[in-house]
């Protein structure tokens, strides 16, 4: 074989290599040329979305400059390197998000919404549009926390419950039930019935002497309602908020004399509420109640912040949960390809910019996260080899042996994303939306 060679910042670069006869084309030969630094290949693609790094993995690479032939710590670096844009990305996407558009605030109350067949409720004649106001004599209306507690000191034991039904003619029915709450894993005592939650829109600033600050609302509560308006827009496919214009544009038009309106909103977990008078004809700049929804550049820094330390937090639940769903042959709450190209496809329309931008940091951190998992075929598996070796101060396990476990790593994710995908196939074909409860 022919080559060329460059010197280029002190290292001999490979620029060509050739057979030297034809009898010599497709053979294998084995000569110093390995040890030749092949440099770096830059592609423009003609379709430019997604990317990738192919570097000499070879265990039995001679040449300098092969990844197996790095340093410990700079394998590692390398390793670590697309975890490491992908938090930057979610991050990045979390901070612009609440500055173009409101962020959800949820907080469970006490509205029973849906009754579990065979199930202690049902057995005892609750109903959905039921509101749980007391456990036992203990008020527990419109928190569900505290519901969920009283519920748990009497586990297995018969509770009175206060409940609240509506009926047709607008007026309410107050009743008590017995019940028997039954031990459970998750949450640890149940009576077998899903409740509401209320969505609010997280106030980033309250301006002085507005009128929301008259009635005590203070940055960092979350706005459910003022009257008969919502931040949750009725028959919304996603959950995509209305923000302070909107509320403004509902005030100017639907309250034209002094009107008494109740305001609810969220703080600390729980739904609030409070009553604030609106003056008639109250000019558009007033109209906000002096309330605005949309965060500046450092509460977004701080808000982006509190959410990747929430993520994270919550990763070894999500994994409990997951697994435990799968071993009893329920969907896993975990979206796979198909799941998340349906949920794409469903919300976009709706929700525009901020859905997609939502959707891209949601994935992007999922990504950082889950790829830094210390499983055999990920970067966190890798990177686990990475980290014995420098402990063992440049002993390294069996190139094969390593390679076998990365193997079956790689064989049970594959096996996990087919089961997941089973239940987003399932889920498609029977016509349910990702985004139904």
């Amino acid at each position: 074989m022919a080559y060329k060679t460059e010197t280029q910042n002190g290292k001999e670069i490979l620029t060509a290599i050739t057979p030297v006869d034809d009898e010599s084309r497709g053979l294998l030969h084995a000569s110093q040329i390995q040890a030749l630094d092949r440099g770096t290949v830059f592609t423009l693609n003609a379709i430019p979305f997604g990317g990738f790094v192919r570097m000499n993995e070879d265990d039995s690479s001679v040449a300098p400059n092969a990844f197996v032939n790095k340093p410990a710590w700079q394998r590692g670096i390398i390793l670590v390197a697309g975890v490491t844009m992908n938090f930057i990305l979610a991050f990045l996407v979390f901070i612009a998000l609440p500055m173009m558009a409101p962020q959800i605030e949820l907080a469970a109350n006490t509205t029973v919404v849906r009754v579990q067949p065979n199930s202690p409720a049902a057995a005892a004649g609750l109903a959905a549009g039921d509101v749980i106001v007391s456990v036992n004599g203990v008020d527990v209306n419109g928190n569900r926390q505290k519901m969920s507690a009283q519920l748990a000191e009497n586990c297995g034991k018969p509770v009175m419950l206060g409940i609240e039904r509506p009926n047709p003619r607008g007026s309410v029915e107050n009743f008590e039930l017995p019940i028997t709450p039954r031990p459970a894993d998750d949450p640890p005592c149940i009576i077998g019935v899903s409740i509401s939650q209320d969505v609010g829109a997280k106030i980033a600033a309250v301006a002085p002497g507005s009128l929301a600050e008259q009635i005590g609302l203070r940055p960092g509560d979350a706005l459910v309602s003022v009257g008969d308006f919502t931040v949750l827009p009725e028959n919304t496919l996603v959950n995509i908020l209305n923000d302070e214009n909107a509320l403004a544009a509902h005030i100017t038009e639907h309250y034209k004399v002094n009107s008494i309106v109740i305001v609810r909103y969220i703080r600390d977990g729980e739904t609030q509420q409070t009553k604030v008078t609106l003056p008639a004809g109250m000019p558009r700049d007033q109209a906000t109640l002096g309330l605005s929804l949309h965060f500046a550049l450092g509460p977004a820094i701080q808000e982006a912040s509190d959410q990747m330390y929430t993520a994270l937090m919550s990763v070894p639940r999500a994994f409990r949960d997951l697994f435990a769903n799968l071993a009893r042959g329920n969907s896993s709450g975990v979206m796979g390809p198909v799941g998340i190209t349906q949920v794409v496809v469903e919300g976009a329309p709706n929700g525009g910019l901020p859905f997609i931008l939502t959707i891209i940091g949601v994935l992007s951190l999922n990504l950082a996260i889950f790829n830094l998992l210390p499983i055999p075929g990920l970067d966190g598996g890798r990177l686990v080899f990475v980290l014995a070796e420098i402990v063992m101060r440049g002993r390294k396990l069996d190139a094969r042996r390593e390679g076998y476990i990365h193997l079956a790593g790689f064989v049970f994710l594959l096996m996990l994303i087919f089961v997941i995908s089973y239940f987003d196939v399932a889920r498609v074909l029977s016509g349910k939306s990702p985004f139904s409860p």
